[in-house]
């Protein structure tokens, strides 16, 4: 009798661990984490605090980067706009580059992907904590080609980590793409088995 209510409880722990390993493991957690930061609209923003409860797509940016930081961007809205019910997922797009990227700044480049304010958020603050920030999900960006124009402007560009994260509704990491090729639906297909 012992033999057959270990057997029985071994058929019904059996379909309870296969559906657990369709869950991504977790890459990082943020749930503890707050940072301080402001939006495109210059209002406080805690990251991630205020996007518990939602799905968020993280892109890391800077608006004067010649090519992988547009089609990360692009890659987005892409994602927003192939979404069937997008109502519990948030995006947000922090910059690498917070001395330049100023909130109006930021706002000025959403408008370029039309990326509405309802499903999008752009992610800019002092330069320690964003590099807190980005150093916590372990996302690296360093200046380069640092020049001095003839009427003394700073111009550079930046190297950087080319990366989408999906984070579940408690802030965890759950998937992690190289940011300019990953294909849309894949991002989509992992964020509708998250759910």
């Amino acid at each position: 009798m012992t033999k057959f209510r270990g057997f029985v409880l071994l058929i019904g722990i059996i379909p309870l661990l296969l559906a657990c390993q369709d869950r991504p493991e977790v890459i990082k957690d943020l749930s503890e984490a707050s940072f301080k930061v402001v939006n495109q609209d210059s209002s406080t923003v805690n990251f991630p605090q205020d996007f518990k409860g939602k799905y968020t797509i993280v892109g890391f940016i800077y608006t004067h980067c010649p090519d992988v930081c547009p089609v990360i961007s692009a890659k987005l809205s892409n994602v927003n706009k192939q979404l069937e019910d997008n109502s519990d997922v948030q995006f947000v797009q922090i910059t690498f580059d917070p001395k330049r990227d100023t909130p109006s700044v930021l706002k000025k480049y959403m408008q370029q992907f039309k990326q509405d304010k309802q499903n999008f958020t752009a992610i800019t603050g002092d330069s320690a904590t964003i590099d807190t920030l980005l150093s916590s999900m372990d996302i690296l960006a360093k200046i380069a080609d640092k020049k001095i124009t003839e009427n003394g402007e700073e111009t550079y560009l930046m190297n950087h980590t080319n990366r989408i994260l999906v984070m579940d509704k408690q802030a965890r990491v759950r998937y992690e793409y190289p940011g300019s090729v990953v294909k849309e639906e894949h991002v989509i297909d992992d964020l509708n088995a998250l759910r």
